[in-house]
């Protein structure tokens, strides 16, 4: 299996990568990146990830136009040498290499680091029987201070609330907003599913608007289920039908217990399989034709 690193337009193995302990991006967390997979091979939305990437950059001041390569150029350069192999891939873009201190006049050119690895796989009883979720006491960032709409390397509020997930034994921690309503996960999205309605935080709520999120929602609304994007308490989520989450790397993750209390009977439901069934083809239809539904998914 194929481990690389491209920084700046050099491709080497994982141990001969290095980047300046003066990158603002070592230094501050000063950095945005995205996290995208491959099926059959090919990248799912690379352009849309790219895109958020840019958006990101420009929401923290940083001058993307100035880097030396093109992320998304530099993505597919990087996976034309692990051909055949399922990758997972790393794109983060920082503001640049300088001096200590905030100024930032005395940077150089962005730096942009491809790290493409073999993409992680989900047991499959994770996918048929659904995973464990419980709300942490560790908050989503405010708006007001690192937006969570901005996809910051700065994750220590993220780490912190896996380490409380990992405490509590589950897979995935829920983070509440600081107003106490359902924000997402630690490293994913999530809806409910409430009276034959989806159900998932709104964007005002403070979270990462997920390019899985963006489909999922596509799917849905292709498909006439009604959808909301509002406001979740806490305790919504005990009285829910279904709960999934989505992300990249997971696609759609049934949930079977929240809070250690089972998801109705503990079981994905028919809206979540529904959501999956079409989420597998949409993937099947953009990466892999000819190939059936989910076969790189299941």
């Amino acid at each position: 299996m194929i481990e690389l690193i491209n920084v700046n337009g050099r491709i080497t193995a994982p141990e001969a990568a290095a980047i300046s302990p003066l990158d603002r991006g070592f230094l501050y967390g000063d950095s945005v990146y995205e996290t995208i997979r491959t099926y059959s091979s090919r990248p799912f939305r690379l352009a849309a990830h790219v895109d958020r990437l840019r958006r990101s950059a420009e929401a923290l001041g940083i001058p993307h136009r100035s880097a030396s390569i093109d992320p998304e150029a530099a993505t597919l350069a990087t996976l034309e040498r692990a051909p055949g192999q399922e990758s997972a891939i790393r794109i983060v873009l920082t503001r640049g290499v300088g001096g200590v201190g905030y100024d930032p006049a005395s940077l150089g050119p962005p730096t942009v680091v491809i790290h493409l690895r073999p993409c992680p796989g989900l047991p499959a009883g994770w996918r048929k029987e659904g995973v464990d979720i419980a709300v942490v006491g560790v908050t989503r960032n405010a708006v007001t201070a690192v937006d969570p709409a901005i996809k910051s390397s700065n994750l220590l509020n993220n780490y912190l609330a896996w380490e409380a997930g990992r405490r509590l034994g589950v897979f995935e921690p829920v983070l509440l907003s600081p107003d106490g309503h359902v924000a997402e996960g630690a490293s994913s999205n999530l809806f409910i599913v409430r009276g034959g309605r989806l159900v998932t935080p709104a964007p005002a709520t403070g979270i990462l608007l997920g390019i899985t999120r963006g489909a999922v929602l596509e799917i849905a609304r292709a498909a006439a289920l009604p959808v909301d994007e509002t406001t979740l308490a806490p305790g919504e989520l005990r009285a829910a039908d279904e709960i999934f989450l989505t992300s990249t790397l997971k696609g759609i993750l049934p949930v079977r217990r929240c809070d250690g209390w089972p998801v109705r009977d503990g079981r994905p439901g028919p809206v979540t399989i529904g959501l999956m069934d079409r989420f597998d083809a949409l993937v099947q239809e953009e990466t892999n034709t000819g190939a059936s539904p989910g076969a790189t998914l299941r």
